[in-house]
């Protein structure tokens, strides 16, 4: 798309049209987030949510906030090696994020017809009314920075022995020459440029959805609770382990992901070859957007689809169907790489919020419930619900004791890193 290579982004896997340099960009990613891979980054994973954790005790006002930081914080470890100690305000951060923030407004339909006529990206950001030009370039020269100097980061780390275990090292290791060379660069640089641009987005919308979900359904957030109370008791968080013995849990990550996917449009895909449907004629190379909206829409799989409710996800006897929740990290070729991880996280996120907090409505001055609008979304590529008050309080004093103390864990653990 023409927009995307104004931007920056044409390098990006998500961008590449299928080809050798596609299936090498996926062979990368692939190897870098496989399932085996990614126990490494357990121990990850569990601070940067206890972190979460300490933030939504000290600051419950600023979940989004700290939903999109677990989202930034686990990516950026595991990509990079690097621990962001400036939240928002870190110069690694504040440049992706501007970059990720834009082209994604951009890229809504009807938006600019840069997305369209690739031949007003030759309009120079100087010419009067060229405003989306000027912000395009503003765009490029974030992701020109963020895209070198984290990997610079990485480098510089390794060459003096202190680097820590990140996919981009593991990376460097695995294509590192003898004359001290690492073979294709720019193709790793924009491999790990797609791991972030994919992880950041996709575990904020769904871990914001979450909360919108656990204020809107007190019933269901109730029942995951008992479960969880049930199983393991109140003297520990929950760890990954755990997951096999907590089903209705597992439901509700699920109906999570059904009720608001992240990506209702989809991704963008392309005909490799001339093709028909239903009798229209769809030519080699035409766009193709699936419609995930309308698959969690799908009444005869999901009545009510309208309704959260977990239990859509359980047979009559009570054990778990086997419908996945694929359909939120993509199809086919294009399949997100990163989803294994995407997993992990938000499923932690979600047992370990709702082992140690009570998320509710918000109460005004009088103490009458302030409503909260379930369909108040965003207009970007991926869905992420409008700001909205709600209370988040800790489940009872064990679980704020258990909460103050994994935090304060976990920043030990980054302090001595």
């Amino acid at each position: 798309m023409p927009l995307f290579k104004l931007l920056g982004f044409q390098n990006t896997t998500g961008m590449l049209h299928y080809g050798s340099e596609w299936r090498k960009h996926r062979r990368e990613m692939e190897e870098g987030l496989k399932k085996d891979t990614l126990l490494y980054y357990h121990h990850v994973f569990t601070e940067k949510v206890h972190l979460l954790l300490g933030e939504f005790l000290h600051e419950p006002a600023g979940f989004q906030d700290h939903c999109g930081m677990l989202g930034i914080s686990v990516t950026m470890a595991v990509s990079y090696g690097y621990n962001v100690t400036g939240g928002l305000e870190d110069p690694f951060v504040k440049a992706a994020e501007f970059a990720v923030k834009t082209a994604a407004h951009l890229a809504i339909p009807g938006r600019t017809l840069l997305l369209v006529f690739g031949f007003l990206g030759y309009i120079p950001p100087w010419f009067p009314g060229a405003s989306t030009q000027r912000l395009c370039a503003e765009v490029r020269e974030a992701i020109l920075w963020t895209r070198l100097g984290a990997f610079q980061y990485v480098k510089d780390k390794m060459r003096v022995g202190t680097s820590r275990n990140c996919v981009l090292s593991r990376l460097l290791e695995r294509h590192s020459g003898d004359d001290g060379s690492y073979g294709d660069e720019e193709m790793l640089k924009d491999v790990m440029l797609s791991f972030y641009i994919g992880g950041v987005e996709t575990m904020k919308a769904t871990t914001a959805s979450f909360i919108l979900a656990m204020t809107l359904h007190p019933r269901a957030q109730r029942k995951a609770q008992e479960e969880i109370d049930r199983v393991l008791g109140s003297r520990r968080l929950p760890c990954f382990e755990d997951r096999a013995s907590l089903p209705y849990v597992e439901a509700l990550y699920r109906e999570v992901h059904r009720w608001r996917p992240v990506l209702p449009a989809g991704l963008p895909h392309a005909t490799t070859s001339d093709d028909t449907y239903k009798g229209y004629y769809i030519p080699k190379g035409t766009i193709v957007m699936p419609n995930v909206w309308a698959i969690t829409r799908n009444e005869d799989k999901h009545p009510d689809p309208e309704l959260f409710q977990p239990e859509r996800f359980f047979n009559t006897d009570g054990t778990l169907n086997d419908e996945t929740v694929n359909y939120s990290f993509g199809f086919g070729r294009r399949l997100c790489p990163g989803r294994h991880m995407a997993d992990k996280v938000v499923w932690l996120m979600i047992v370990s919020v709702l082992a140690t907090f009570k998320i509710s409505k918000a109460r005004d001055e009088n103490g009458d419930e302030i409503d909260v609008d379930a369909n108040a979304y965003g207009d970007g590529v991926t869905s992420h619900p409008l700001p909205f008050k709600c209370s988040i309080v800790p489940r009872t004093p064990e679980s704020e004791s258990l909460v103050h103390n994994a935090a304060a864990a976990a920043r030990q653990n980054l302090a001595e890193e």
